[in-house]
């Protein structure tokens, strides 16, 4: 089972995944994604895509990926002389933990203000989601809870 992708900055006016993720990091994991599910991807290949569409050094895109692993974004795995690696995680799932993470943060810091701000969203289905997952966060909370 793969453990939480680690998450530590929200940045609400970014686009997509790069709310909690820096450019290049995103690029690669959406390069990643767009592979057909399982397969492994090595620096090289990664590295040789994102060189067509811009100037990068190698011991970049190297670097990030690393530290993707130890966000547990990638999963990576030592084959000879290399690693190679996997996502640790769906785009899907993803971004389902990325959301439930700033949702149980709006709720555990801002819990009036969270269930008040679904009554203002324009899109009647987001908010119904948003509140089934704001209720499981809610009775995960109660049920981790020491008696």
């Amino acid at each position: 089972m793969s453990r939480e992708p680690e998450i530590s900055v929200f940045r609400p006016d970014r686009p997509g995944i790069r709310k909690v993720l820096g450019d290049l990091e995103a690029e690669i994991m959406e390069l990643i994604w767009s592979r057909p599910a399982g397969q492994r991807t090595t620096v090289r290949e990664v590295f040789e895509t994102l060189y067509e569409r811009r100037r990068i050094a190698y011991t970049t895109v190297m670097t990030t990926m690393a530290r993707l692993a130890r966000k547990n974004l990638l999963r990576a795995e030592k084959v000879d002389q290399a690693y190679v690696y996997y996502p640790a995680f769906s785009q899907e799932e993803f971004v389902s933990r990325f959301v439930g993470r700033i949702l149980e943060n709006l709720l555990v810091g801002f819990a009036s203000a969270t269930w008040q701000g679904l009554d203002t969203l324009s899109d009647p289905q987001a908010a119904a989601r948003a509140r089934q997952i704001l209720d499981e966060i809610a009775r995960r909370r109660v049920a981790e809870e020491p008696e």
